[in-house]
């Protein structure tokens, strides 16, 4: 048999030091809190006032007991409590919390990684300032989920937070080393924060009982509900000596693994369902009666700061520093819902040009609705993002409920972002002369298509000029106008006098050479000035990888080692290739566009269009799929292939760069990356820059479908962007189908500063305001139109 130092040696870079020999675990300590999932249990409302309530219960079990202990996971959860509940309560929380029999954990909820930087802002601004100062959180727990972004934890110790607790579920995914363990982590600044990786979040009841109490269903289900005092963990002799019993068994099982702490920290969420579950009083009684018996380890009933800063002092000067972005094995489930998940997109680039300088400062009236927007995008990121039964009933009234809730909080701050901004550059140009104005509200210069709706053409109107220039206006599809804006400054306002005098055509006449496929698909572009093309073979290409059944998954999930997983993904996954038809091609002054149709047994009615600028290397590429409808699992893919070979891209998220493989925590998410919305490429022969607007996740090299990779694939230069994925067995989207639109753009630049900058600008759009020659009413400006 190894012994323990030799099991520490095998462990793959394990996270602690060389310790003394252990001398077992001297006290355990138990967070008592609920799970909060914003849906999966209940519709999301009644989630939220169900938590509430529990915040009103755990408050008077702190007030009926003096050793009772509660830590409330999730600010929104106090924030909904204190704008309900009167002044005296809300001094009886802030008397409970100085007292430390109350706790408040510095998140609003459990994330996923999609978050951008202004909501990250927004995430730990949650609460008026007032009453985090009364609350004073001083730790953070993220559970469920299988990662953190640095961009939140950055944020964390902006507000002098420096401990997290994770809670993670391993589900389809699992913790990155082993738990539960504890590290410094490490942030590109230098700074650290001190992480707990714990248990699952509510692993606690099964150190003390060997069979589980919970019973599940939702909270209006009348033959349901969470266990009564007597129940479970009983405090007569017996029952505690069996709990003990048990108890020295889970502990000898975990310190044959490895684990040498002197103290365990547990977490502990009640029986009735585990997730937006409420207290268990009677569990500070259990402890009290374990204690008076005598028995070894000890247990404290304590809040997560107490206990994660008591296991900082004891262990913090003997665990590892770690660094990189903690990517997330969940993050997949965002692509069942890739209509949504585009409404969210479209909203955060919306809002980012509401609140852009070249409007003027953001006034003060509208900062409510600034707010309105990011918090409803927050909780669109939150990691619920549908009901327990939504795979197996995914017709259910239950499923469908949760879902349009869910898809509320991408909708509603679309059209609330799409508002301001329409409202902020009615302001801006209104006082001005009459004309044609079109904004870059990006950082960056702008060449290409300003759009407009046709209907907003009060005459015969063919062309729009300056005092330099004439520029046609060109009659597009869906009932839109364009002309072509070339090098708008960043952030600046163009002013153009409608005229029915037609401009001189001026054909651009260069172009970049394109190389086609059989199919007269481009497959490269070079523009001159370029020693390599701006892609290299692959450009919106479809595929699809399918599984015969979900169970098939999670086995490959299950597999012992990589060999065992390949051999399975072999066995049960099906990659399947597209075919596609002759590409036409429609040349305009500036652009050429090549449009194929695609064709593929999950798809009807589908096509790849891509639009080549002339006169500088930039391509935008749109594939507009139909999905065929079926629960059955499948991914969808579009790959992308740049003349990169041998170098990384690096990527963003929350505004916080990271290059995948090499500046990543071990043992976290390689398949699939939940990014900002681009990846740069960095060559001596210049840059490359991969944007994507509606879809959200990338993989380097390859589908790595379920593969769990932990080295870097050879072809790294290839970008597949996940549009759609329905593998997980639970809580997403089961059947997203019909037509859904997807847009990238590929731009090459001699040498690129600003990455995210560049980023930012290739996915806006300009926006272009007339202002006719009367003059819009002072009741219609001031109360319409004035934020």
């Amino acid at each position: 048999m190894s012994t323990r130092r030799e099991f520490l040696y095998c462990l793959p870079a394990p996270l602690i030091l060389a310790a003394a020999d252990n001398p077992g675990v001297r006290r355990v300590d138990i967070i008592h809190h609920s799970h909060t999932d914003v849906g999966f249990t209940d519709l999301p409302s009644v989630t939220r006032d169900l938590q509430k309530r529990y915040l009103d219960a755990a408050l008077d079990a702190c007030q009926r007991n003096k050793h009772f202990r509660w830590t409330a996971e999730a600010i929104l959860t106090v924030d909904d409590w204190w704008r309900d509940r009167t002044p005296v309560q809300r001094q009886q929380l802030v008397a409970a919390v100085r007292s430390g029999q109350m706790d408040i954990m510095a998140l609003p909820f459990n994330q996923t990684p999609f978050q951008n930087a202004m909501q990250w802002g927004q995430m730990l601004s949650w609460l008026p300032a007032n009453v985090w100062r009364a609350l004073n959180p001083r730790a953070a727990m993220q559970n469920d989920v299988n990662g953190f972004p640095r961009a939140g934890a950055l944020r964390l110790l902006d507000k002098g937070i420096s401990h997290l607790l994770m809670g993670i579920n391993p589900d389809s995914g699992g913790p990155p080393f082993r738990r539960p363990s504890a590290f410094w982590w490490k942030m590109p600044d230098g700074r650290r924060m001190f992480v707990w990786l714990g248990d699952h979040y509510g692993t606690a009841f099964s150190y003390f009982e060997a069979k589980a109490w919970l019973r599940g269903g939702r909270a209006q289900d009348t033959a349901l509900g969470p266990p009564r005092p007597g129940d479970m963990l009983r405090t007569d002799e017996a029952s505690l000596r069996t709990a003990h019993a048990h108890l020295l068994e889970r502990l000898a099982k975990l310190q044959a693994e490895g684990y040498d702490y002197p103290t365990l920290m547990l977490s502990y969420t009640n029986q009735w369902r585990w997730d937006n579950d409420g207290p268990f009083p009677p569990l500070a009684g259990f402890v009290d009666a374990w204690n008076k018996l005598g028995l070894e380890p000890a247990l404290r009933f304590t809040t997560a700061t107490d206990a994660v800063f008591s296991m900082e002092k004891e262990i913090g000067g003997r665990v590892r520093t770690l660094e990189g972005e903690w990517t997330d094995w969940w993050a997949n489930g965002d692509a069942s819902g890739p209509r949504e998940l585009a409404a969210s997109r479209i909203a955060k680039r919306k809002l980012i040009a509401a609140v852009s300088p070249v409007w003027g400062p953001m006034p003060v009236s509208a900062r409510a609705s600034v707010e309105n927007i990011l918090k409803n995008l927050c909780l669109f990121d939150e990691h619920t993002w549908g009901a327990d039964a939504s795979i197996r009933e995914p017709d259910g009234i239950e499923t469908i409920g949760q879902y349009t809730e869910k898809s509320l909080l991408a909708h509603r701050p679309r059209g609330a972002a799409e508002w301001l901004l329409s409202r902020r550059a009615r302001t801006k140009i209104d006082p001005l002369p009459e004309g044609l104005y079109v904004a870059n509200t990006s950082g960056e210069p702008y060449t290409g298509w300003a759009r407009f709706s046709t209907r907003a053409m009060r005459d015969d109107f063919v062309a729009v000029e300056d005092a330099k220039s004439r520029i046609a206006l060109h009659a597009g599809k869906e009932g839109l106008t364009k002309l072509w804006v070339g090098g708008m400054p960043p952030r600046s306002i163009a002013a153009y006098r409608l005229t029915k005098t037609a401009a001189e055509v001026s054909v651009n006449t260069g172009k970049p050479a394109v190389e086609t496929d059989s199919n007269g698909w481009p497959v490269s572009a070079t523009w001159p000035g370029m020693t390599k093309p701006l892609f290299a073979g692959e450009a919106g290409h479809f595929l699809s990888v399918a599984a015969a059944n979900r169970p098939n998954i999670g086995e490959i999930h299950g597999a012992k080692d990589a060999r065992e997983r390949e051999a399975l993904r072999h066995k049960y996954l099906v990659a399947m290739e597209p075919g596609y038809g002759t590409a036409g091609v429609e040349e305009t002054a500036h652009t050429m566009v090549y449009t194929q149709p695609v064709s593929h047994p999950r798809l009807r009615d589908s096509t790849r269009r891509i639009e080549l600028y002339k006169d500088e290397p930039r391509a935008r590429v749109t594939v507009q799929l139909n999905r065929v409808s079926s629960t059955a699992p499948e991914v969808f893919y579009l790959a992308f292939a740049f003349p990169t070979e041998g170098r990384m891209p690096v990527f963003s998220s929350g505004g916080v760069p990271f290059t995948p493989y090499t500046d990543q925590l071990e043992g976290s998410c390689r398949d699939y990356y939940a990014i900002d919305g681009w990846a740069h490429y960095a060559a001596p022969e210049g840059g490359w820059m991969w944007v994507t607007r509606d879809a959200a996740l990338v993989s380097v090299g390859g589908p790595h479908t379920v593969e769990r990779r932990t080295t870097a694939p050879p072809d790294t230069h290839r970008l597949l962007a996940m549009v759609f994925d329905n593998f997980w067995h639970t809580n997403f989207v089961a059947d997203s189908h019909g037509e859904m639109e997807f847009n990238f753009e590929l731009a090459w630049r001699q040498g690129i500063a600003d990455p995210a900058r560049l980023g930012d600008a290739l996915a806006s759009d300009p926006l272009v305001v007339l202002n006719p020659s009367t003059r819009e009413s002072p009741e219609n400006l001031n109360n319409l139109f004035r934020p």
